[in-house]
């Protein structure tokens, strides 16, 4: 009896040693085994197994089902008999002893399976995975080249039941942007990423959908330098819109001249003789269906940071700079001396103290969408539009009014200024109701 459970047990931790196994070798991570592979011939095992896991997992699997099959025969034999037999000799139960018996040793077995053979070692693995599969990939590469043959017979039986069900092997399945948003999620909620760095990522996700016209500053808001104003007047514009970079052209002709940089002031004794001209940069032209993505490409192989965009026909429709990229990726900010060339520096949504958001005619529909917390906004499936005004007139299909307001899911949305026909502000309110307790992201 001692010896039959002796070798149960046996059985069971060697059932629990390749479960150890199999978690170690399944939840590490690449890097950090790459990392440990450097000092450690373990370490360069296991990593190899979790490289080509077919070959491991059914060198498991053939181990774990022949413990199994061994530890069921010998409990259900060897140990039922001899509980039995000391049940035979307890008065009212000579009658029932061997099904009591062999009740009562596969309840114990299995209890013992569960938390010897399973649970226990996989906790243990999960708490220093790359560690314990350092340690057992030596015994289970051994392992896997002994039970070679049968694994090539198991993998040509596997292939063969998938091919009689209409299956056949397919590419391994990559990880999908979803997912990765999924995890940054999941990181968010335990507190291992803040809300910045999960707002951040999921705008640099975004950024590979948008194109340069929904970063773009609007021509009609681009400052100017003109080439036939005096010195004054070109010097008093760069105070007033402190930027880096300025787009030069005559008058209220829309054909550029070139970019003047504002550090090339110092170095020019008089901007009105004409010879600042001459240190023009060429402009950097991008279509404004260009990916934003490509976008960034092109300011470093130009070594630019500011492109003028244009349409199909070759008309100026905006500006983009490396700013703007910037701003999309960590969220709207004020600028005071940036490449940006927006008439202002006022931050696009100012968070009203009761409640709701003024926000600028100009803010693009990604970052309303994530300001709203929606994935569409109202209209948007029917209409073109680009930026939070774009949206308004959508609705209305027309240039609304100042106060002209409309509701939507739980927001309300109001004109609150006009520049001319350009939706200057809007005011965003939640909707009184349960919904109603909105802030900032």
């Amino acid at each position: 009896m001692t010896t039959d459970l002796v070798i149960i047990l046996a059985l069971i931790l060697l059932n629990g040693f390749f479960s150890m196994s199999e978690m170690a070798v399944v939840t590490s991570r690449p890097a950090r085994l790459r990392q440990m592979a450097q000092t450690s011939r373990g370490a360069r095992m296991a990593l190899q197994l979790a490289e080509r896991p077919e070959r491991f997992l059914s060198a498991v699997q053939i181990g774990i089902t022949l413990v199994g099959v061994l530890t069921g025969a010998l409990g259900g034999i060897a140990v039922a008999d001899d509980v039995a037999g000391w049940l035979a000799a307890i008065p009212g139960l000579a009658a029932y002893a061997h099904p009591v018996a062999v009740a009562v040793s596969v309840t114990g077995i299995t209890f013992a399976t569960l938390v010897l053979g399973e649970l226990v070692p996989k906790r243990l693995a999960l708490t220093r995975p790359e560690l314990i599969a350092s340690r057992v990939a030596p015994p289970m590469r051994v392992i896997a080249a002994v039970t070679r043959p049968f694994i090539a017979v198991l993998a040509f039986s596997t292939r063969l039941v998938l091919r009689l069900l209409g299956l056949r092997d397919g590419p391994a399945q990559t990880v999908t942007e979803d997912e990765i948003r999924l995890l940054v999620a999941e990181g968010a909620e335990q507190g291992v990423i803040d809300a910045n760095e999960r707002n951040m990522v999921n705008r640099v996700l975004r950024l590979g959908d948008r194109d340069v016209e929904s970063l773009m500053t609007p021509r009609t808001d681009i400052v100017w330098l003109d080439a036939d104003a005096g010195t004054e007047a070109n010097l008093a514009v760069m105070r007033e819109v402190p930027h880096s970079r300025f787009p030069v052209r005559r008058g209220s002709d829309d054909r550029i001249l070139g970019i003047f940089e504002s550090k090339r002031v110092v170095e020019l004794p008089d901007l009105g003789n004409g010879q600042w001209l001459a240190h023009l940069r060429p402009p950097l032209y991008l279509p404004e269906t260009t990916p934003v993505l490509r976008a960034l490409e092109k300011f470093r192989e130009e070594d630019m940071a500011f492109a003028l965009v244009v349409d199909e026909y070759g008309d100026l429709q905006g500006l983009v700079t490396s700013n703007d990229v910037l701003d999309a990726i960590v969220g709207n900010r004020a600028s005071a001396a940036g490449d940006g060339n927006a008439g202002d520096s006022e931050l696009p949504i100012v968070q009203r103290e009761h409640g709701g958001w003024l926000v600028d005619g100009r803010l693009a529909t990604d970052d309303l969408r994530e300001l709203l917390g929606v994935s569409a906004l109202p209209g948007e499936e029917e209409h073109d539009f680009h930026s939070a005004a774009g949206m308004l007139i959508a609705h209305f299909d027309r240039i609304p009014a100042v106060g002209e307001a409309f509701e939507w899911r739980d927001w309300r949305f109001e004109v609150v200024d006009l520049d001319g026909a350009r939706i200057d502000k809007l005011l965003i309110e939640p909707l009184p109701g349960p919904a109603a307790t909105h802030a900032l992201p």
